[in-house]
């Protein structure tokens, strides 16, 4: 079974903390490769979130965003009284030993480190409501993003499994007609070969001459070619038949079963063979090109 690289997936979540939502999608990629979009609120999970979604998928590009909306009472500011109290006792202290005049503007510690924070920074961003709400909507949005991906790669399958029935007629047609066509070609070189040897001396020996054609016979025969292809293709349909195809694999597949069939090409010289060939060629071009979208 297929699964496609290309997906996208989106849920969301609401709390007294605030909203959540969180969106994955992903392209067509040689390798692995994620990345994540985070609020500086929960910044500090990037790594596990990255690893989460690693473990979703083996290869494609996958981009994860996280939108956080807190609550007006989660954003509202908050007086660290301790801090702002040191502060004073200090400045205090300051003034009074070195006899500062004129009065103290005591807002401006606002600003100083510490002094003012946010309600989630006095909860700390971690906060489990927080974290559990990020877990769960990221479960639900990989969950919509793996289902779209496995919808396209059951089209993805369709397609390659047309294109492959097609080459595997091509293979078909090339065994049943290369028998003929083989003893046709070495009737041909027999016939010029003993023309030749009675335009120029004597016959050879008929014996001899024949080991020889036999030994030139087998650098064009294709009958190991054909039996590879047919391995290479029993090969392909386990692995889709297998609960989750690989598309690496099946591209390497496809790089043998090219392999092959230009082989067969250079080999045959029958013109009718080398246009079969010419269109089983077309159909591994096609397979590989849908190959290319599968996981």
């Amino acid at each position: 079974m297929l699964r496609s690289m290309t997906g996208f997936g989106r849920a969301q979540c609401e709390g007294e903390w605030g909203s959540l939502a969180v969106e994955i999608s992903s392209v067509n990629h040689r390798f692995q490769e994620v990345s994540v979009r985070l609020p500086r609120e929960v910044a500090h999970a990037e790594h596990a979130l990255q690893q989460r979604v690693r473990q979703a998928f083996r290869r494609g590009k996958a981009q994860l965003r996280v939108e956080l909306r807190l609550a007006l009472t989660a954003k509202s500011a908050l007086v660290n009284e301790e801090v702002f109290e040191v502060y004073v006792r200090k400045i205090n202290a300051l003034r009074t030993s070195l006899d500062l005049p004129g009065e103290f503007r005591w807002e401006s510690l606002l600003a100083l480190p510490g002094v003012v924070g946010s309600a989630v920074d006095s909860q700390d961003t971690s906060d489990e409501a927080i974290q559990e709400a990020l877990r769960s909507t990221l479960d639900d949005a990989l969950a919509q993003w793996n289902a779209m991906r496995r919808t396209e790669g059951e089209h993805l399958e369709e397609d390659v499994r047309g294109h492959l029935r097609l080459f595997e007629e091509r293979i078909d047609l090339i065994e049943r007609r290369w028998p003929e066509m083989r003893d046709n070609a070495f009737r041909s070189m027999v016939e010029r070969v003993t023309l030749l040897a009675v335009e120029c001396g004597p016959l050879p020996d008929q014996g001899r001459l024949l080991q020889e054609m036999a030994l030139l016979s087998d650098r064009w025969d294709i009958a190991e070619e054909i039996s590879r292809s047919r391995s290479h293709l029993e090969k392909f349909r386990q692995i889709l038949d297998g609960e989750e195809g690989s598309g690496k694999k099946l591209d390497f597949l496809l790089q043998e079963m090219n392999r092959e069939i230009n082989t067969i090409a250079s080999k045959v010289a029958d013109a009718e063979l080398r246009w079969v060939a010419v269109e089983a060629k077309s159909d591994l071009e096609r397979l590989r090109e849908q190959i290319q979208n599968a996981e």
